[in-house]
């Protein structure tokens, strides 16, 4: 039995519970990229409600971390094609129905620790008070999404690492250009705005032309 298998066996075992098994079905999916997704989105809305520069600024850089992250997992997933514990392994403690077969690396390990990490390495921009706190809620959270996908008996311990590595590769990478990317957006912006302008114009024009 490889290493990789005999941690898997201890993270799906040994801390079995009632309170996990009905409490991580439902946690783990706080990890996935669909609910990751719209949560940074409807966080996007509120700053823009809220003409909050900085937090807009903040979750548009999270969102293109988190896509960036789901490219590679894509990519990997479709390339090796591991099958999940609970399809090769016997006595798998499965708390959750998985239709995606692949199993490296995990998306939602990687989903959480792209935006969570970016978020960590803002936080002073976005927090003023209880920074460490809220850094230590979110550590806890991001280390709590691999060890629910290892509970639920759907991911291996490489896979969950691995999944976390390109999580954290894209939030560095994200966060090292984040002037030149902010950059480029308010470029389209500007261009978008001056095709607005061009359009109200000749639309204007027409309507008098008309009259």
């Amino acid at each position: 039995m490889s290493l990789n298998t005999q941690i898997f066996y201890f993270f799906n075992h040994a801390f079995q519970n009632p309170v996990f098994d009905a409490i991580m079905p439902f946690w783990t999916e706080l990890g996935s990229f669909v609910f990751i997704f719209f949560l940074v989105i409807a966080i996007l809305i509120y700053a823009y409600i809220k003409n909050n520069e900085t937090l807009k600024n903040i979750m548009l850089l999270s969102l293109i971390s988190l896509l960036l992250s789901g490219f590679f997992v894509v990519l990997l997933k479709n390339g090796f094609q591991e099958p999940r514990p609970f399809m090769s392994l016997d006595n798998v403690h499965l708390l959750v129905n998985e239709t995606d077969p692949n199993s490296f690396p995990s998306g939602h390990t990687s989903s959480t620790f792209a935006v969570v990490t970016f978020v960590l390495l803002n936080i002073g921009q976005l927090v003023k008070k209880h920074t460490k706190l809220v850094s230590i809620c979110l550590i806890i959270f991001a280390i709590s999404i691999p060890f629910s996908r290892m509970y639920v008996g759907v991911h291996y311990p490489g896979d969950v690492l691995i999944g976390g590595i390109f999580g954290l590769a894209s939030a560095f990478v994200v966060n090292h250009f984040k002037e030149q990317i902010l950059s480029i957006i308010r470029k389209l912006n500007n261009y978008n705005e001056e095709i607005l302008w061009i359009l109200k114009i000749k639309s204007f024009a027409n309507h008098v032309q008309c009259h």
